[in-house]
């Protein structure tokens, strides 16, 4: 079956009004049948005429400064495919050992408007890796992510306007994880400031990493001295000075302080009116979190380690954050990452997202982050100048990827992306194929 053949007669079978919400039976926090009946009802008559056929994978490094990127394929008999992009690992293996070897066989012949089950199964087929945790969940993810690009492009569209309600915006806020060469210079804080005015993404706000490594670095401890506290102070107050009152900037921390360190920091940074303070303890869930979120007087924001729901929710329930942040390549997909920012709206808790994968994982997070109701900002990087310059060139797109601050999203069905085979070949990673 054709994709024309199998829109025309969607839209002959659709009833009057199945192309538009039933906002009657909108809830936050439900099942996903519950949320989107629409999604259902508009592919009813059709979908079960259409079946997964087979499921690729294969892995790119754009750049030395660039992550591995596990990309999949979703084929159908329908003619049209997803593509979805895995987070991480040390090499991308495990992502694809997983999706080959424990989802491929599983998916194939299956429904793939079925995501929410499709999705639950796969989470279960890999729970023993990990409870729900690492490379098997970032294997579930790529390939739910696909399974939304490919039921997008089968209905005509975009993924924001089917995914749990639709969208709430066209376009997400971005901002830049990098910081000046040397924020303790102020010559170097304004070029870094001149550098963001005149580049085409003119993004609005930064996460800018302190100059200091505890663990791992020249400490194995989480404590500050007075010295290093007094110069994270300088570094963020050139960086405020130079970025002006109202760009936003996040401090981020990379779990490496203690409770009593991580308040020293939140108060003494308190000046320079942070966007938050990223990850300040280790991602496990303690009081200590509740005792710090209380007693600081900067906004707290953590979860890009976290997965599912069932991390984010005592951070959630209990108070123990400001901000949340979802890594969605990674936490579970796209619909998980939704029910996570709706059960954070429930507690006035707003969403920020974690990213740092290829174009493909931004361009799906940013969907899912435009159908969120409170959202604050995308993760993203320099894909013009830098370590991860070209990056952007392995897909076919239909617009700057980020402009004005913003990334911007198409209009086109599903992800609207699709990959430069060209460019693909090029960067493809040690015993990898086309699509092998």
């Amino acid at each position: 079956m054709y994709r024309r053949q199998f829109l025309k007669t969607l839209a002959l079978a659709a009833p009057a009004g199945a192309l538009a919400p039933n906002f009657n039976t909108l809830a936050l926090a439900s099942p996903a049948r519950a949320v989107v009946p629409y999604f259902f009802e508009l592919a009813a008559s059709e979908r079960k005429k259409v079946k997964i056929t087979d499921v690729k994978v294969m892995r790119l490094k754009m750049s030395p400064g660039a992550h591995e990127m596990p990309l999949v394929k979703i084929e159908t008999d329908a003619g049209v495919h997803g593509i979805g992009e895995c987070h991480h690992d040390i090499t991308g293996l495990g992502a694809k050992d997983t999706v080959l070897n424990a989802f491929r066989e599983m998916l194939i012949g299956q429904d793939p408007f079925d995501i929410d089950k499709l999705t639950t199964q796969m989470a279960w087929r890999t729970s023993y890796l990990g409870g729900y945790h690492g490379a098997g969940m970032h294997a579930v993810t790529g390939c739910e992510i696909a399974l939304w690009d490919l039921t997008g492009k089968l209905l005509g569209m975009p993924v924001r306007k089917i995914l749990a309600g639709g969208a709430f915006t066209d376009k997400v806020r971005a901002y830049w994880t990098n910081q000046p060469r040397n924020p303790l210079d102020p010559a170097s804080c304004k070029e870094w400031v001149d550098y963001i005015k005149g580049s085409v993404q003119k993004w609005t706000a930064a996460k800018c990493h302190r100059i200091l490594r505890r663990p791992g670095g020249e400490a194995l401890n989480r404590q500050l001295s007075n010295e290093e506290l007094d110069k994270l102070v300088q570094e963020y107050t050139n960086i405020r000075e130079a970025a002006g009152p109202y760009f936003e900037i996040a401090v981020h921390f990379h779990w490496e302080l203690d409770y009593i360190n991580a308040l020293r920091v939140a108060r003494a940074l308190e000046k320079i009116r942070p966007w938050w303070i990223e990850d300040p303890m280790p991602p496990n869930y303690t009081d200590q979190w509740v005792k710090l979120t209380a007693a600081s007087p900067s906004p707290i924001l953590t979860g890009e380690n976290l997965y599912t729901r069932r991390d984010f929710q005592p951070f959630i329930t209990n108070g123990a954050v400001n901000i949340i942040e979802i890594d969605i390549s990674m936490a579970g997909g796209l619909l998980e990452a939704k029910r996570i920012a709706d059960m954070a709206y429930i507690y006035n808790i707003p969403v920020a997202t974690h990213n740092v994968m290829g174009p493909v994982a931004t361009i799906a997070s940013a969907n899912c982050g435009a159908a969120m109701a409170d959202f604050l900002g995308h993760e993203t990087f320099d894909f013009k100048n830098g370590p991860r310059a070209g990056e952007t060139d392995v897909i076919t797109y239909d617009r700057e990827l980020i402009q004005d601050g913003y990334i911007q999203l198409s209009d086109k069905p599903g992800l609207g992306v699709e990959i430069n085979k060209d460019v693909a070949m090029k960067h493809l990673m040690d015993g990898e194929t086309w699509w092998g």
